[in-house]
């Protein structure tokens, strides 16, 4: 499996986290130290505590043997499968990068420790991984838990494809990322439109653009003032310290400006909105008005007459079955009057042409 070049945050993520550990020394007046026994000299443990519940402070402690009432010892590789643990079993929806990602960070765990009590378990994690990679690559899908096989995808790509963006839809809404659902919506909107998970995830939209819209406007309503606070603020301060924090609020709006305009050169669905960015609130809320104007109009998401999931089954089972021409290209037509998009249109053509069928004359 081709390994991507960069990997997310997920690796730096676990690999930072390898190295903890934390053994607990107890001493006979009641003192309990977290942290790890550096070495011992002579009948002196030098130990590195944490001086911190977090552990972000530590110090060195010299503690005579006859001290030390326990030591309880826990090893690193144990801590850091702790949080390898966590990658079986694998969410929906992975992609083949997704899976190549987590495959790199339990080799990062086996490279520390070869020959560690958890071996066996991180070389398993990895065989789970990269079988269930193996299927996707090849086109399976995984949905509710369970791994479709590439051949039933294909016979039920329209409707497993729209299920998938609704998946993330949902998810990306229980997250509070609101934008990245509204942009994955665009996508449902432009090619799935007819489909049951369109009109199933349409309340959840719905809702999210009520929310947001009433936070986008409330950015609105005291952007000003806030502008006025923090101009009074920088007035206030001292030479120096004035000119350092007036020079980061002018890198924080370039910044702003930046990938305002960026995203909209580029024709992103949704701009991302900032509360100290006016022109991408005013926009984003201008988008907001329109699509719950357009989303609760009554028409958008009604039922159609036919189901195009259910006529691109039929069309796909008619191809598979050795029917003749002219039934395959009535089925063909019923799944482009259905509002089938040209992306599964064409599947449905490629996969005639695998079975030798040439629809309307073509070779």
């Amino acid at each position: 499996m081709k390994l991507p070049i960069v990997f997310a945050s997920l690796i730096s993520m676990l690999l930072a986290m390898l190295p903890v550990s934390a053994d607990t020394i107890t001493l006979k007046d009641g003192t309990v130290l977290e942290g790890k026994i550096l070495r011992t000299e002579g009948d002196v443990f030098v130990i590195e505590y944490n001086r911190t519940k977090s552990g972000s402070i530590k110090d060195i402690k010299r503690v005579p043997r006859l001290q030390v009432n326990k030591i309880i010892e826990v090893r690193e590789d144990e801590i850091a499968f702790a949080k390898l643990e966590k990658l079986v079993p694998t969410p929906d929806l992975l992609t083949a990068e997704d899976y190549a990602e987590r495959v790199q960070a339990v080799q990062a765990f086996l490279a520390k420790f070869p020959t560690g009590t958890r071996t066996k378990a991180a070389n398993a994690l990895i065989q789970t991984l990269t079988d269930e990679a193996q299927k996707v690559e090849a086109g399976g899908r995984k949905i509710d838990g369970l791994m479709i096989p590439a051949a039933d995808y294909r016979a039920n790509a329209y409707d497993m494809d729209a299920r998938v963006l609704e998946t993330k839809i949902r998810q990306e809404a229980t997250a509070r990322h609101s934008i990245i659902a509204l942009r994955t919506f665009a996508k449902l909107d432009e090619n799935f439109a007819p489909s049951k998970s369109y009109r199933e995830v349409l309340p959840v939209v719905v809702k999210l653009l009520q929310s947001l819209r009433v936070q986008v406007a409330a950015s609105i309503s005291t952007y000003e003032a806030r502008m006025e606070k923090q101009a009074s603020e920088l007035e206030s301060m001292s030479g120096t310290e004035q000119a350092t924090v007036k020079r980061a609020i002018e890198q924080r709006a370039a910044a702003l400006e930046s990938r305002y305009q960026a995203e909209k050169s580029a024709g992103q669905a949704w701009v991302t909105p900032s509360s100290e960015h006016l022109g991408s609130l005013e926009d984003c809320l201008t988008q907001i008005d329109s699509e719950l104007s357009r989303l609760t109009d009554g028409q958008t998401g009604a039922k159609p007459e036919v189901d195009p999931g259910q006529a691109y089954r039929e069309a796909w089972k008619t191809i598979r079955s050795q029917a003749d021409l002219e039934e395959v290209e009535k089925s063909m037509a019923d799944a482009q009057a259905a509002g089938l998009s040209e992306t599964y249109i064409e599947m449905l053509t490629e996969a005639a042409k695998a079975e030798g069928i040439k629809i309307g004359g073509d070779s």
